[in-house]
């Protein structure tokens, strides 16, 4: 179809005052509190790291914005209700890798899906470790990996649960070493009690939740995931260092938006994170305990979580596990 001059400058006028909208609302945004969604319960360490930004990005915004916990379902309740919500701008997610990049392959049946939202930035990154009781007798990963091929399954690792974060971590750290362990879900307390105790071996986890543990020698960590070292913890090699390539495994969370959010709200956001993400005091919170903060713009963010979408579902498939969804 061919169209006429007048349709041409139509379109075209068309477009620019829904710019110009676009623009006017972001301009006015925001007028009002702003709620970012938990889909874990309060006093999770999600819990804790939202509500810290929350308020780097009430004080950026100069608007309140409120944490709102709505855990269940694991964390599909949550989820669910932020992807539904009004595309204003006045509802977001606090999203995590396995509510973005591994349940829809893990689960039967999602309630929500993924793609569905608009990321808004990357807030965290956080290195990945195999972490320890002392007497085990390794001294890094690679060791870990001989101890696990000399005595298969001999060897107990503690998760949150079946198909949890920690369980689908050490499910990939075992297909890509070639070794066999025993995991043991504890799914309404801590493993990490059961660590310290001596009742099980090792943890696939964020390096934070164990950090402290680590610093006061209760613990140790074998290994980090990335590409270098991280300087609150110098001596602890990566995976690669010690010859355990493919084992690439991080957690983060960042901010997303319900679809058909208007972009100009995604960009003014984004620009929040960025400048809460580059204050001194955030970026030192986060090295402390093995982590960096990021503050990516939209785009990054997005192209962020297909990569780890293609690096999670591999691992799912993998470890051969589908799941139904609790209820």
């Amino acid at each position: 179809m061919t169209l006429s001059r007048r349709q041409v400058l139509n379109a075209g006028a068309g477009m620019l005052i829904a710019g110009a909208a676009g623009s006017a609302v972001a301009e006015d945004y925001p007028s009002k509190p702003i709620k970012i969604i938990v889909a874990l319960p309060p006093g999770s360490g999600l819990d804790a790291d939202a509500r810290y930004w929350a308020a780097g990005l009430s004080a950026e915004l100069g608007q309140s914005v409120i944490v709102e916990n709505r855990p269940g379902g694991a964390t599909t309740i949550g989820t669910s209700i932020a992807v539904r919500s009004a595309p204003d701008g006045y509802t977001l997610l606090m999203g995590i890798p396995s509510s973005l990049c591994y349940m829809q392959e893990l689960y039967t049946k999602l309630p929500y899906n993924p793609a569905d939202f608009e990321p808004i930035s990357q807030l965290t990154a956080l290195r990945c470790s195999v972490i320890a009781n002392p007497s085990v007798p390794v001294s890094n990963a690679a060791d870990l990996v001989a101890l696990a091929k000399s005595k298969p399954g001999s060897l107990n690792v503690g998760t949150q649960g079946v198909g949890t974060f920690q369980h689908l971590l050490g499910e990939w750290f075992s297909s890509v070493t070639g070794t066999k362990f025993t995991f043991i879900p504890y799914n309404t307390t801590s493993p990490y009690a059961a660590l310290l105790a001596g009742e099980i071996h090792v943890i696939f986890d964020a390096l934070p939740a164990a950090m402290s543990s680590v610093k006061a020698g209760k613990l140790k960590a074998l290994a980090l995931s990335g590409a270098a070292r991280h300087p609150n913890v110098p001596d602890l090699p990566t995976f690669d260092e010690l010859g355990i390539p493919g084992y690439d495994a991080s957690t983060w969370f960042g901010l997303l938006a319900p679809p058909g959010t208007p972009q100009p709200i995604i960009a003014k956001l984004a620009s929040a994170c960025g400048a809460v993400a580059r204050k001194p005091e955030v970026v030192q919170r986060y090295r402390d305990y093995g982590g960096e903060p990021v503050g990516s713009t939209a785009t990054e963010f997005n192209r962020y979580i297909r990569s780890e979408r293609s690096k999670w579902v591999a691992a799912v498939k993998r470890s051969g596990l589908k799941l139904e969804l609790p209820t």
